[in-house]
């Protein structure tokens, strides 16, 4: 069974920082020192769990009047599940909660066609970072799940 969880303490957020440093750093060559940021302090992560096992995770924090989604992680027996939608959907209700109105992200640009099935629409043109090429999405609370 797959389940979408608040982070509550330092083992499920280690377990968290364990999944993005195997996705981005060693399957994407995000360099470490930039993956593990000055944001996590701030965020409110989540952890995606499948049978108690960690399969992925995601962070939103509020940025220049944003909720913030960034750092979604999925491991890569656990994709094509269902399981970054429902990561996205915990992160969206979690800024909701906290009155959330509109949303931010950077996408990897292979990845964009997900976010926009979830409501967002591309708002730049495409930039690179950490050497892979994104593009900035935005959406209205009103847009989403």
């Amino acid at each position: 069974m797959l389940t979408v969880k608040l982070v509550e303490n330092k083992t499920e957020l280690e377990q968290a920082f364990k999944i993005r440093i195997e996705v981005f750093v060693r399957e994407q060559n995000v360099p470490e020192q930039i993956e593990i940021d000055e944001f996590d302090d701030i965020a409110d992560h989540v952890i995606a769990l499948r049978d108690g096992e960690p399969v992925g995770c995601g962070r939103v924090f509020f940025e220049d009047g944003y909720a913030r989604i960034g750092r979604v992680a999925v491991l890569p027996k656990e994709r094509k599940k269902g399981t970054g939608k429902l990561i996205c959907e915990k992160l969206i209700s979690i800024a909701k909660d906290k009155g959330a109105r509109k949303f931010v992200l950077d996408a990897q640009v292979r990845a964009s066609g997900f976010y926009e099935k979830l409501g967002f629409s591309v708002t730049s043109g495409v930039f690179i970072e950490a050497g892979i090429e994104h593009v900035r999405m935005e959406a209205d609370a009103d847009n989403l799940n």
